[in-house]
């Protein structure tokens, strides 16, 4: 006879006042802010201060568009790991300022809720790349993530050269997956490439991660799939 199949139990989210949020200043954040369609983009943050009880700041990078999404507000979601557990909370935008960086004021969350962390298959983010090939070197962003590869967007104005670039060809990334921004590399194969005029999208394989890059891989998944 079959044994009966055993049904995993839900993990439990637990609920905390916001009095007790507890934030270093540097720590690596996942924001989402709706766009006036709804369209959720997660962008990574760093935590830059705040004044106790009435504001959060968050440095975001500049990315196209950006300050156009940031409406007084409107909803955005904050989401990190401490202490172990995934932590993520819903606060309205004040107001954002330019200079000297791109700063958001976000209004002081009334409850933060935590859960145990757990493994991922794959996420969507928008995090900075620095890219080293054959073909040239570039600067793009990481759209989706797993623990065995990734999908980049490159700028390819002026760049020829890396239109180049085709299946299986080995590259080299450098990521600021570390909460310090600490870049950490990993070479890679390529598996797609989807280009057009201005751009190229590339699916990578990670093929030279070190125990080191993993970890902080899966710790940086999990804060963003909170």
């Amino acid at each position: 006879m079959a044994e009966p199949e055993t049904q995993q139990q839900p993990k439990q989210v637990q609920r905390i006042a916001g009095t007790k949020l507890s934030l270093e200043t540097g720590t690596r954040v996942i924001v989402s802010i709706d766009d006036l369609h709804g369209a959720e983009e997660r962008i990574v943050a760093d935590f830059v201060g705040m004044v106790h009880f009435e504001y959060l700041i968050l440095r975001l990078p500049w990315l196209p568009g950006i300050r156009t999404r940031l409406v007084e507000g409107i909803s955005a979601t904050v989401r990190l790991v401490s202490n172990g557990e995934l932590c993520g909370f819903q606060s309205p935008v004040i107001t954002h300022v330019a200079k000297p960086s791109l700063l958001i004021f976000l209004e002081y969350p009334e409850t933060v809720e935590k859960l145990a962390l757990r493994k991922h298959k794959r996420v969507q983010c928008v995090l900075p790349v620095n890219l080293n090939s054959s073909h040239g070197d570039a600067n793009g962003a990481i759209i989706d993530l797993s623990l065995s590869g990734c999908r980049i967007v490159v700028d390819t104005n002026d760049r020829n050269s890396l239109k180049q670039i085709v299946l299986e060809d080995t590259i080299g990334l450098r990521v600021p997956l570390n909460p310090d921004g600490t870049l950490m590399s990993v070479k890679c194969v390529v598996r797609n490439v989807c280009s057009d005029a201005n751009r190229m999208q590339l699916g990578l394989c990670f093929t030279g991660a070190d125990k080191n890059f993993l970890a902080a891989l899966e710790n940086f998944m999990d804060t963003v799939d909170l």
